[in-house]
């Protein structure tokens, strides 16, 4: 890369920053929540892809796979719980790493989201930096 080529990549918006780390699938209702985790994973190389609702996600990512989903279970409509199961059962994005980011803290729910195929779970408030290390640590096929 030439000097003059990484000063104009320097200086594009986040949005249009190449991002190596590949798309995290952010499902959260609430927009201060979601704007503060789609800025820390843009910030350490993420692009975002971020829904309100759980209605379009699984038809507006089979076509191209994110590397993580990222889903809260108390979201309108299809909650949480209900959309880990369809990513799941779908042929594409079955073996895709599921973290949840919930408010809900009681042990059931816990277990069940682990049991329906979720990889971690974590409730807020949480840590960003734990957050992160986690969507990494998952993204790279290890475990948390």
């Amino acid at each position: 890369m030439t000097r003059d080529s990484h000063a104009k990549m320097s200086r594009l918006p986040q949005s249009e920053t190449p991002t190596l780390a590949g798309t995290v699938v952010l499902v959260e209702d609430d927009a201060d929540i979601g704007r503060l985790v789609e800025h820390h994973l843009q910030k350490v190389g993420f692009a975002t892809h971020w829904f309100r609702t759980a209605t379009n996600v699984i038809r507006e990512t089979e076509n191209k796979p994110p590397v993580l989903f990222l889903l809260d279970l108390m979201l309108p409509g299809i909650d949480g719980f209900e959309l880990c199961r369809s990513i799941r059962k779908h042929e594409l994005l079955r073996r895709l790493p599921i973290i949840i980011l919930t408010a809900r803290t009681g042990a059931a729910d816990r277990r069940l989201a682990l049991k329906i195929g979720a990889n971690d779970y974590i409730t807020k408030p949480f840590s960003l930096a734990d957050l992160i290390m986690r969507v990494r640590a998952l993204c790279q096929g290890g475990s948390v």
